[in-house]
């Protein structure tokens, strides 16, 4: 390829704009063009589809994977590798929190586990841990919200999912893999006492699991036993 054929492509590249992707708090992307190489949280705001920076947050994705929050007059470099992330989502103000060391911001208080894994581009083999000062560190489901809005800066870490959760019946352990049981299954495993009705424990009392329930395991559940009602045991 001659130099003026490179400058010419070059040229028709400058005139096509640079390529961004834009994501709604959902991941839902978008890709959009801008004209010039230096653009401003306004412009990432307005190629998103919204008229006013004053009802959004953008998000710049950076290389590192952190999440930083663009100000509306703030420039952001599009020619540098990995700049041309962003998130452009309805809001007024962002959350910090910690998630393997990297700095990530929210615009929603609560969320959940899946969308922290998410934004830290963390795949399906990982699990979030929140890191606790005054009590052990908590393994989340996927589906457990956090409030990001509590006083401090909340702290994560992801690890590579377990296949084996212990969960405890009458304080024996159990190692049983993730996922969704019914009641009859998990009286099964437990080899429960027949015609005894099986609880579990949740917030200090116990609940009756009823036939047919699809119960998704957690770490550290712990169940119990009774006969039926009337019945002595």
């Amino acid at each position: 390829m001659n130099q003026a054929t490179q400058t010419q492509e070059n040229q028709a590249a400058r005139h096509q704009g640079q390529a961004i992707e834009v994501l709604d708090e959902h991941f839902n992307p978008r890709s959009a063009r801008i004209d010039d190489d230096r653009v401003t949280g306004r412009q990432i705001a307005e190629a998103a589809g919204f008229h006013s920076i004053e009802e959004v947050i953008v998000l710049q994705q950076l290389p590192s994977g952190a999440l930083e929050e663009l100000r509306p007059e703030e420039l952001v470099d599009l020619a540098l590798p990995g700049a041309e992330r962003f998130f452009v989502i309805e809001g007024d103000a962002t959350f910090r929190f910690f998630l393997d060391g990297l700095k990530l911001e929210w615009p929603r208080s609560k969320v959940n586990a899946s969308t922290l894994l998410r934004l830290a581009r963390k795949g399906d083999e990982f699990e979030l841990v929140q890191q606790q000062e005054d009590a052990p560190d908590k393994v989340l489901d996927d589906d457990d919200v956090v409030d990001l809005s509590h006083k401090g800066t909340e702290q994560f870490k992801s690890r590579k999912v377990s296949k084996l959760i212990k969960v405890l019946y009458n304080e024996q352990p159990f190692e049983l893999h993730k996922g969704t049981y019914t009641t009859e299954q998990l009286i099964a495993i437990f080899q429960v006492e027949p015609g005894y009705l099986l609880d579990l424990w949740g917030d200090g009392k116990l609940v009756e699991l009823k036939p047919g329930e699809e119960l998704k395991l957690k770490a550290c559940m712990h169940f119990t036993s009774h006969p039926p009602r009337g019945q002595s045991s």
